[in-house]
């Protein structure tokens, strides 16, 4: 691949896979030098490391020199972000190798010595000891990245310092998230950040995973193409899942052994098509404060369409319980070989399942909504990592500066060398097999889309999660339930999270 076609990857991987809406954005890549990588065989670790990108922070002087001071992350050790942050020595795995000599550069240049402390169990065990914290005054962290989803709901309690005080982070760079960060922002403030530090932000993508043995030995058309044409949409994913099933047993029912055109999951695995079919919950006015937009008609014709996707396509429908459980059986599933298509989070190709499976697989976005629908839109599985600082240290100015430097420093390193690993040597060097996923896949990465509302989505009744339901049970009750909530969203909840979130401003 080109030297320019990779900045321009490493460019939007940053800007725009978080962005609100897929708006034109001047990235800019005159200021670095991409990444080279020669791409082995599927199936072998015989790949160059990319050459880091030259590009340097605005805000971080090159004499910062902290004397040795300790910084403690507290994070979670959890699937897919365990080793984000920290790992403890390297090991010979390319991604696991990148983010030591991370951490290790990022002490060295500061004059810090970093400290880690995972916690093993649900994702709120980092938020309650943030809020143990903000209500002791006392604390053994510094800096926290957690679960968004589990976390940024209790911003208003005060439990993180607003991050734009910080003199050496510099949030509009292209290696945080400005989609996010006009999401996760309210008002003159913004209490967490994520990007490049984090790459649970490109593990944890939903996206379709297809069989092509199956689909080419069944005379399909090639999905890439429909991707391309802009036909991959909703009846057009009904349509296939009811022309790839095959009743192996003559049940009559699908059942295991079947060959299925579709297969997915419960609970989070039907929250892609909030963003795949363009729905937005919350948006932004003019004072950068959160407005409720949600279109409920349409919101009404998604879930009838989804309805018949689960129920009336002759598809595979897995209600194991957790996302662990359910990673396993949809990974053990898809990789049988009698899954036509399915959605999954992009981390799965790490797994071995994955890694062995036999017959060869290509990824596509998730579908749109209609063909009138301009983009592909990607949605971020909500337990993707968001990182802030402690609001106990709000007095000891000096240490918080020091930790917007660790915070900006590990952000940058990471999009010069973390992220072109990932991306570029252990997705597309390892894992996928043809050009045309690599293509695919930087469409999925450009197109993210953040909804303020799935953020705060517990703050306004997880108005997000109402669908889980109807599809599972196979009755849309968008009209009743929506006049009922977006009333108290509206004159209640929302308002009073405002008055909350800006009260920490005074």
């Amino acid at each position: 691949m080109a030297k320019k076609a990779l900045a321009l990857i490493l460019a939007l991987l940053t800007i725009l896979p978080l962005a609100v809406a897929c708006a034109e954005t001047n990235v800019g890549t005159d200021d670095t030098t991409a990444p080279e990588a020669t791409i082995a065989p599927s199936g072998t670790d015989a790949v160059t490391e990319p050459v880091e990108t030259e590009l340097k922070s605005a805000t971080l002087p090159d004499d910062l020199d902290f004397k040795g001071e300790t910084v403690t992350i507290l994070s979670r050790d959890a699937a897919f972000v365990s080793d984000e942050l920290w790992v403890d020595d390297q090991n010979g795995s390319m991604v696991n190798d990148a983010i030591y000599k991370r951490n290790e550069k990022v002490m060295q240049q500061l004059g810090v010595n970093l400290e880690s402390i995972k916690l093993t169990g649900d994702a709120y065990l980092v938020s309650t000891e943030l809020r143990n914290a903000a209500s002791s005054g006392e604390t053994y962290f510094d800096i926290a990245a957690n679960s968004t989803y589990s976390t940024i709901m209790y911003t208003s309690e005060n439990i993180f310092l607003d991050l734009t005080d910080c003199e050496y982070l510099d949030l509009d760079a292209i290696y945080w998230s400005q989609g996010y960060n006009e999401s996760a922002s309210i008002g003159n403030s913004q209490y967490l950040a994520t990007g490049a530090i984090a790459l649970s932000l490109y593990r944890l993508m939903f996206i379709t995973f297809y069989n092509k043995n199956l689909l080419q030995a069944a005379q399909y058309e090639n999905l890439y193409t429909v991707v391309d044409e802009g036909r991959w949409t909703l009846d057009y994913q009904i349509q296939l899942a009811k022309d790839l099933y095959k009743d192996a047993d003559g049940s009559g029912t699908v059942s295991e052994g079947d060959t299925v055109g579709f297969a997915s999951s419960s609970l989070s695995y039907i929250d892609p098509y909030w963003s795949s079919c363009d729905l937005t919950i919350l948006g932004k006015d003019a004072d950068n404060l959160l407005v409720f937009s949600l279109d409920i008609e349409k919101m009404s014709n998604v879930v009838d369409k989804l309805i018949v996707l689960f129920n009336e396509s002759n598809a595979w429908f897995d209600t194991s319980s957790g996302d662990d459980g359910k990673q396993t059986a949809m990974s053990n599933l898809f990789t049988s070989g009698t899954v036509g298509t399915a959605t999954m989070r992009l981390g799965s190709v790490e797994t071995e399942q994955f890694v062995t499976m036999q017959d060869e697989y290509g990824i596509i976005p998730m579908p749109k909504y209609d063909e009138n629908q301009e983009n592909y839109h990607t949605f971020l599985h909500d337990q993707f990592t968001s990182i802030g600082i402690t609001s106990v240290l709000a007095k000891d100015t000096e240490r918080v500066q020091m930790l917007g430097a660790v915070l900006e420093a590990m952000a940058l390193e990471s999009y010069k060398s973390v992220v072109p690993t990932y991306y570029e040597v252990a997705l597309k060097g390892r894992y996928l097999e043809d050009s045309d996923s690599w293509r695919m896949l930087d469409m999925i990465y450009e197109n993210v889309k953040v909804d303020a509302g799935v953020l705060y989505t517990k703050n306004i009744e997880s108005v997000h999660q109402s669908p889980r339901d109807m599809v599972l049970n196979g009755r849309n009750t968008v009209a009743s339930m929506m006049k009922k909530i977006s009333t108290r969203v509206q004159n209640v909840l929302l308002p009073k999270l405002l008055d909350n979130l800006l009260a920490l401003e005074k």
